[in-house]
């Protein structure tokens, strides 16, 4: 079993950190290292989360895709404001990310939607994503009649599918300790500098 028996160094950049984790976590987690839980406000004021996949990160914030008429994508027009959690079970780590999320370029769009599988393409313009599915064959009719558009042509990324940034502002590292004393840092976003700060477990 791991152990976290070195506590965590206020001073450090938080991305250094952070990409010290995710290479960590990349190694150790059987499936889905870059799983994030994405939670988002809806325009009645109501939570809602669901995992995603981080995509791309830097010091410009963390990258995911979707439909932009999903709850979630309808949701982010509402309230810019988000927060993401890492949990990684197999270090006995999280991170915890509030920020704001905004639109990633058309060209950043197309070019990770290009790289992406032929039949993951054709879902992206099947799929009414959040809407009602009131049979399972009702999908299937979509994705056939996609197929079979597409068949010779090169399949472009459809308007409603887009990518966002998660520009953050506060990003909290919690590693699990003994006897749940656990170890916190938590840096926030001040005058464009990372401030940090131990926290009580």
């Amino acid at each position: 079993m791991i152990e976290n028996l070195d506590l965590l160094n206020p001073l450090i950049d938080p991305f250094v950190l952070f990409n010290k984790w995710f290479a960590e976590a990349s190694k150790k987690e059987i499936n889905d290292p870059n799983a994030m839980n994405l939670s988002t406000i809806s325009d009645d004021l109501k939570p809602s989360s669901r995992m995603v996949l981080l995509k791309q990160h830097n010091e410009e914030g963390f990258v995911f895709y979707t439909n932009i008429n999903s709850k979630k994508g309808k949701s982010i027009y509402n309230n810019p404001n988000v927060s993401l959690n890492f949990h990684w079970k197999s270090l006995l780590r999280q991170v915890r990310i509030e920020g704001i999320v905004c639109e990633v370029s058309s060209k950043e769009a197309d070019e990770y939607y290009n790289t992406r599988h032929k039949e993951s393409k054709i879902g992206a313009w099947a799929s009414n994503q959040s809407d009602e599915l009131k049979e399972r064959k009702d999908l299937e009719v979509n994705i056939d009649f996609y197929r079979n558009k597409f068949h010779d042509d090169t399949i472009k990324r459809p308007p409603h599918w887009t990518g966002f940034r998660v520009k953050p502002k506060l990003i909290e590292f919690w590693q699990d300790m003994s006897f749940r004393l656990h170890d916190r840092l938590e840096f926030t976003k001040v005058n464009k500098q990372w401030v940090s700060r131990k926290l009580y477990p």
